[in-house]
């Protein structure tokens, strides 16, 4: 293929990376802004996940949506591996810190293949775990974990710079000052939260994720050629696609196409069709033009280049036989309280670990900062499954974005009448701590904040001793236990400074019976 059509598909294929990697962070940053009843398709790219397709299989029931992931499965066992080259955003990101670590002269480096072995032997743990309801595909799913890295601290810690940048400029004097105003006020009406939004592990996670893009400038796209199940699967289907790079007649072995190769091996040397991802710059590269793309049937009857092993793939399985076993044999499973409370719309927890791929969809979507990524609360297997922490934050009672989002409908998809009739949790008050029962003087906050028509929070006038030891008619606060929902907004505006006075805990939860 000549120079010119080489850099031509180039550049097609970064515009390509551009435009789906911008989509995807508009669909994410819209779930948080966009009115209830025009929410934007945030589960598009979830759809077409071939991963996500196993996960609603075995959880059931099937939504159709998810049949999508069909389309690049067989385009893929037609063009090989180029959903991960030309679609994927976490592989254009980790594209992008390849090129930024890409050094002209270096040394060539022989290809690891047992590093290009690790994505496929997890991909094995993965799925077999995954058969024992461990739902644990999550953790490593390139959107899922884009998606949950965006929404803890991607996209807080972009609000909080950008806010405070645009708020110094704002308030100098001078033209640099009028230049910055508008666009502060621009930034506050479209873009930036009224609320600067704080997480449980957003430190940690956001370390995690930057430190997989910061591997790309050690070894090329380090997650996608060692540790993604996805781009494991398209590798596997890669092997029998159709088409491949061949070298022609003018090819001089100059070794120039593995200048820049992904997983550092070249059509003339070490060439995988399971690792190429279609990025071209071998074309680019090559000084001769000596590079074609040519459509063929897969070759039969062949060792495949990379080679699992029999032994190691029953070792993969093992591991995820014991992946899955562990955390079921913990005295936590016996447990008939826990310590956590779920978003509204949750199905019962064995279900809901079954379905909740730990994507975090719904923390970008909750317009009050309510959920977040569980740390151990929910046991090992319950890791960034999403949980209410009342004191960050309270279940707005007319919302049901959470509800709306959820790709796998571990939260199922309420209506606004169904999300205030459902039962998150009750409201426990703690007599010790709270002014009306402690300290013995008047105290309304709770009650004027619950959102509930018939008020599930209540006055009875009562003689206590107050503080200075005078008997003095106080209006105590209960709790109509079969009224609470649960929503947390009495814990989140507790005027107590040390700890709230009012919990709320998973007593009598709808979400075991409600399905």
């Amino acid at each position: 293929m000549n120079a010119k059509t080489s850099r031509r598909l180039q550049r097609l294929r970064v515009l390509s990376q551009f435009f789906f990697t911008v989509l995807f962070f508009f669909l994410l940053l819209k779930s948080g802004g966009a009115l209830i009843e025009h929410l934007p398709q945030t589960g598009f790219f979830f759809y077409i996940d071939p991963l996500f397709l196993w996960v609603n299989f075995l959880a059931g029931p099937f939504f159709h949506a998810f049949l999508l992931a069909l389309v690049p499965v067989l385009l893929t066992l037609v063009f090989g591996r180029f959903f991960c080259g030309w679609i994927c955003p976490l592989g254009a990101l980790n594209q992008f810190f390849t090129w930024l670590g890409s050094r002209r002269g270096r040394k060539k480096i022989a290809v690891e293949r047992n590093a290009l072995r690790w994505k496929y032997l997890l991909l094995i743990v993965l799925l077999v775990a995954s058969l024992f309801a461990s739902q644990l595909l999550g953790w490593l799913d390139p959107f899922a974990l884009l998606t949950r890295s965006g929404s803890v601290a991607l996209i807080p810690g972009a609000n909080f710079l950008t806010q405070h940048a645009l708020q110094s400029g704002g308030q100098s004097q001078g033209w640099a000052g009028k230049i910055v105003k508008p666009l502060y006020d621009l930034s506050r009406r479209f873009l930036l939260t009224v609320r600067q939004r704080t997480f449980l592990q957003a430190s940690a996670i956001g370390l995690l994720f930057c430190g997989l893009l910061l591997m790309n400038l050690y070894r090329r796209r380090f997650f996608c050629n060692s540790l993604c199940p996805l781009g494991a699967v398209y590798g596997f289907l890669a092997r029998y696609s159709l088409l491949r790079l061949r070298l022609n007649d003018d090819c001089r072995k100059c070794g120039a196409c593995s200048n820049h190769c992904t997983y550092y091996g070249s059509p003339f040397q070490d060439y995988l069709k399971s690792e190429c991802v279609l990025c071209l710059n071998c074309l680019t590269d090559c000084p001769f033009a000596a590079i074609d793309p040519r459509f063929d049937l897969p070759r039969s009857g062949k060792r495949p280049a990379l080679d699992l092993g029999r032994r190691t793939m029953l070792a993969a399985a093992g591991c995820g036989l014991a992946v899955a076993a562990l955390p079921q044999i913990g005295v936590a499973k016996k447990a008939k309280t826990h310590p956590f409370i779920r978003p509204p719309g949750a199905v019962a927890e064995k279900d809901f670990l079954k379905k909740c791929v730990r994507c975090g969809a719904c923390l970008q979507a909750c317009p009050t900062n309510a959920i977040h990524p569980a740390v151990f609360q929910a046991g090992l297997e319950g890791i960034w499954t999403p949980i209410l922490i009342p004191v960050n934050g309270y279940c707005e009672y007319e919302c049901v974005r959470c509800t709306r989002v959820c790709p796998t409908h571990a939260l199922a998809s309420l209506t606004l009448e169904e999300k205030k009739q459902f039962k998150i949790g009750t409201a426990v008050i703690n007599r010790s701590t709270c002014y009306t029962y402690a300290d013995g003087y008047n105290c309304a906050v709770c009650e004027e904040h619950c959102p509930v028509p018939e008020k599930a929070i209540r006055f009875r006038e009562v003689e206590v001793y107050n503080f200075r030891g005078k008997l003095k008619k106080v209006k105590q606060i209960y709790v109509v236990p079969d009224l609470c929902i649960g929503c947390g907004i009495c814990e989140n505006v507790c005027p107590r400074t040390d700890a709230p006075a009012i919990t709320v805990g998973a007593e009598e939860e709808q979400r075991e019976n409600a399905f």
